[in-house]
């Protein structure tokens, strides 16, 4: 609609204007850019584009570069906030329930906390067999799948340094070799299959979510006994944990790979 046809229309030109004003910082977000370049790209005049941006640098949400307008210190204000008051787990809690009721087995949700995980929430799966894993347990890092899912995006000396932590000793050159060349696996994949080296015969599929930044925040996993968690219901399983890891993470604002 063009701007002439916008003044025909006062019922919707106040919506009409806000719109626009909320595309343009979506144009912003990808870096700055120019009033003009915005009118191109929005099919809007060059005069609409000017008044727009003058108005959202007036309020602060915009500010002005040297390559053109660029997000101002009110919207990243607001991006500050927004981060530090996200509860992940009651997000997370609904796509936790509804994939429990899918697959059947327990459900984790945890956090990083340096050189270990916690685990934060837990849906009960519908198997007599329960983990014995509770919210508020917290583990060397690289010893659970969940673990592993929140160090994908780390480098293999820091998988190696944190294997080491873990195994509380000095494993072999070729035992670390092992897990680095794991870890590949799980990162080519962006899911991890772990089998527990506790004894316990649990076998867990986890996946990471990432926050608005695209940086991984917490991690999702479903566990159960070996011999329920088979390998031929590994990959329909992963799928799911994988979609509701997508699911949740574009509920915490990742919008995907810029």
């Amino acid at each position: 609609m063009s701007d002439s046809e916008d003044s025909k229309e006062p019922g919707v030109k106040g919506t009409q204007t806000l719109m626009r004003a909320l595309d343009i910082m979506d144009e912003v977000i990808d870096g700055p850019i120019r009033a003009a370049d915005l009118a191109r790209k929005l099919g809007m005049s060059k005069t609409t584009a000017h008044r727009l941006v003058q108005a959202l640098k007036s309020r602060n949400y915009l500010a002005v570069t040297r390559d053109g307008f660029a997000l101002g210190p009110k919207l990243l204000q607001l991006g500050v906030l927004a981060t530090e008051q996200i509860d992940f787990v009651r997000i997370a809690r609904p796509f936790m329930e509804l994939l429990s009721e899918r697959s059947g087995f327990c459900v984790f949700v945890g956090k990083r906390e340096g050189d270990f995980s916690r685990h934060l929430d837990r849906v009960t799966g519908t198997q007599r067999l329960r983990v014995a894993t509770a919210p508020g347990d917290r583990r060397p890092i690289a010893e659970t799948g969940l673990g592993k899912a929140l160090l994908l995006d780390e480098d293999a000396a820091t998988w190696e340094r944190l294997y080491v932590a873990a195994k509380g000793g000095k494993p072999s050159r070729a035992a670390i070799n092992a897990f680095i060349a794991e870890m590949q696996g799980h990162k080519a994949r962006g899911e991890v299959l772990h089998d527990s080296e506790l004894g316990d015969g649990v076998r867990s599929i986890a996946t990471p979510i990432r926050d608005a930044k695209g940086n991984i925040c917490i991690a999702i996993s479903i566990a159960s006994a070996a011999h329920y968690l088979t390998d031929e219901l590994r990959t329909t399983l992963a799928l799911q944990v994988m979609r509701s890891a997508e699911q949740i993470s574009a509920a915490v604002g990742y919008s995907g790979p810029r």
